[in-house]
């Protein structure tokens, strides 16, 4: 079943993921998929206990990656919301 996520920023986009996750360990079925690493993308951190369906699949999702990506990250910023294809032809 294919959902549409947004504004996982706020109280209410977080609300709704929340909603969406009742019952469930991940959005597209009972195992990781691109799906969940899409998703977690966009959620800036672990929301806590105000959502927790969505902590929960924070969580889960977050110990998936550490296992897979061992080494330590050094932080990096994203920026800008330009789409990569149209900066590419501008140059």
């Amino acid at each position: 079943m294919a959902i549409t996520l947004s504004d996982l920023h706020t109280e209410s986009g977080l609300k709704s993921f929340n909603d969406f996750l009742t019952g469930k360990s991940y959005i597209s079925g009972d195992k990781l998929t691109k799906d969940d690493i899409k998703v977690y993308a966009a959620v800036l951190k672990n929301p806590g206990d105000s959502f927790p369906n969505v902590s929960q699949w924070y969580n889960c999702v977050s110990s998936h990656l550490a296992a897979s990506f061992p080494g330590k990250a050094v932080g990096v910023s994203l920026a800008g919301k330009a789409d990569p294809a149209q900066s590419a032809e501008a140059k």
